[in-house]
């Protein structure tokens, strides 16, 4: 019997590391005899005050104390769980730990980014210099104990090699099941989409969108995702945008779109909105950052860097561009479909 235990920080709101998370959990079940999973949540009380001590003294992220790491060893001998899959570098201290508990288990790290580079390009001050040097830490143990390591693209698998003179086995890129009942749109309201939720780098990328290229193009701008209803909307562009805040469905929205647009400047790992637009077979006009990870393959990415590059882009687009892009649907059956990843982590027994 092959027993797999599967340890993940991710959990609730579907934001794109759950949305990652769980097709990792789904990709394992199809493989494994037995999935256990222990998912890290968040502490309370007496107990949260015990897990920040024990992240100031061992260096511990991802919400870890000393009571998961019990119930973790627990589940290891008592299911006969011959292999691990840790689901996130911050928890790379487990690597460490169950390579002492079990010295012939198989343990799989997965890297959702290279967290010690994010951590360094989102935080300021004191918590970047202890939140960068804990993640560094933790993915430096990953890296000295597991088995397996595995990035979600060439970019994470560079630095990562860089940082730690290790280089991941495989690569993965991010996959979602195909949920589409429906591809073609059914109404004739012109728009472009941007899908995001209210988070640090949507925020920043889409008040540069409406301020520096908005106004210069002759469209309207649909802004659809979690909490948006708090994004400040410049005045001078107030009547080209409608925002759908906590849509519970976001098909009608994709289906209708002339383009997608996809203005973020900061990040790591790969976007899951960018997975989401090919299944709908959408052209896709973004940055550098939005298409990391994926095949830029032509007439589906149009990569813009700069106002003029979109204003130019979109213009052009906008008109004799076909809201639903055959193209686009087929790379993502392809490439970045549910079943077309399986076929990757079935290489890692």
């Amino acid at each position: 019997m092959n027993n797999i235990i599967f340890i993940t920080r991710y959990y609730g709101e579907m934001l794109g590391g759950t949305v990652c998370s769980q097709r990792n959990r789904k990709s394992l079940e199809q493989i494994f005899d037995n999935l256990f999973e222990y998912k890290i949540i968040d502490k309370k009380r007496g107990r949260l005050l015990l897990s920040r001590a024990e992240q100031l003294c061992f260096g511990y992220m991802g919400g870890i104390d000393c009571i998961d790491i019990q119930r973790v060893k627990h589940i290891i001998l008592n299911k006969n769980c011959n292999y691990a899959f840790i689901d996130s570098s911050l928890l790379g201290s487990f690597a460490k730990i169950l390579r002492q508990v079990s010295p012939k288990i198989k343990i799989i790290c997965f890297f959702h980014n290279c967290e010690y580079m994010y951590i360094n390009s989102i935080y300021k001050g004191i918590k970047r210099s202890l939140y960068s040097k804990w993640a560094f830490k933790c993915e430096r143990q990953a890296c000295k104990y597991a088995d397996t390591l595995i990035a979600l693209n060439e970019r994470d698998s560079q630095l990562i090699t860089n940082l730690y003179q290790r280089k991941p086995e495989l690569c993965i890129p991010i996959s979602i099941e195909d949920k589409t009942t429906r591809l073609y749109g059914q109404n004739g309201d012109k728009y472009i989409l941007f899908v995001g939720s209210y988070f640090q780098p949507n925020i920043v990328g889409i008040q540069w969108f409406m301020k520096e290229v908005l106004p210069a193009i002759s469209v309207k701008l649909k802004i659809v995702g979690r909490n948006m209803n708090l994004l400040q909307v410049p005045a001078g562009v107030k009547e080209k945008v409608e925002i759908i805040s906590n849509a519970e469905d976001l098909s009608p929205y994709y289906q209708n779109a002339q383009l997608v647009v996809m203005p973020i400047f900061t990040g790591g790992g790969m976007k899951v909105k960018t997975a989401e637009a090919l299944m709908y077979g959408k052209t896709i006009i973004g940055t550098k950052e939005a298409f990391e990870g994926y095949k830029l393959n032509a007439p589906i990415f149009y990569l813009c860097q700069t106002n003029e590059e979109f204003i130019k882009t979109i213009s052009s687009l906008y008109e004799k561009t076909s809201s639903f892009n055959k193209s686009s649907r087929e790379l993502f059956l392809s490439e970045y479909s549910f079943e077309a990843t399986l076929a990757l982590f079935r290489k890692i027994k």
